[in-house]
């Protein structure tokens, strides 16, 4: 199947599974991880550290840090779940079948080293482990490669379409969250930070779109 045909189908299934409500939790928790996660490297790259996380049945979550710079931990939760959704996506779709099955139990792993060295509670730790077994299940039942990597394809649009869709719920009038943080740091608006994560996603998307264009035309050859 042509490669930007396959990124169409798997964006459309994600978007229809969405508003499948109980069996769109373990995929939006899995956009929940990243970014939570991503708030917690930005405090570990900038001189701080993770205290824990938490991860909420509804898809929200928390990442508790010490130290870092306060500007970049705030802004790197929606900036960090796109961008590592379109490295999860992109590196699924250029990876062999056997590959990829790697990289599930790579990143399965990475879930339960999370889990043990950041959660804290018994929520955190029960959707810790459903992301988790959405990558090892496949493998234990020894799912036909092929369908392995579709079903990681899959999770990466998800990841992408929910970071796409998360900024904008905080254009909801209250002083909470990421983008009031930004506002109060920056002075500017919390809409120009939703703006920017928004242009951030789409962004993401397209870089996807052109990568997979050139996968799919090959090099020239004279």
């Amino acid at each position: 199947m042509n490669k930007r045909i396959e990124f169409i189908a798997l964006m459309l299934l994600a978007m229809v599974v969405s508003f499948l409500p109980f069996v769109s939790w373990p995929f939006m928790w899995v956009q929940t991880f990243f970014h939570e996660i991503s708030h917690g490297l930005a405090a570990i790259l900038t001189g701080g550290n993770i205290s824990s996380i938490e991860l909420h049945i509804r898809g929200s979550g928390v990442c508790y840090t010490q130290g870092g710079m306060r500007f970049i931990v705030a802004f790197s939760g929606y900036f960090g779940a796109a961008v590592c959704g379109m490295l999860f996506y992109l590196s699924v779709a250029g990876m062999g079948h056997n590959k990829v099955r790697v990289f599930s139990l790579v990143f399965g792993s990475l879930v339960v080293f999370s889990l043990v060295m950041w959660a804290r509670d018994l929520i955190t730790i029960l959707i810790m482990l459903v992301i988790a077994a959405l990558c090892f299940v496949p493998l234990i039942n020894n799912w036909h490669p092929r369908l392995v990597q579709y079903f990681m394809q899959f999770i990466g649009c998800y990841i992408l379409l929910d970071a796409l869709k998360t900024p904008l719920y905080l254009i909801d009038g209250r002083s909470f969250g990421d983008g009031e943080t930004l506002s109060k740091l920056t002075h500017l608006p919390e809409i120009v930070w939703v703006l920017v994560w928004e242009a951030a996603a789409v962004m993401c998307l397209y870089l996807i779109w052109k990568q997979l264009r050139a996968v799919a035309t090959g090099p020239v050859t004279p």
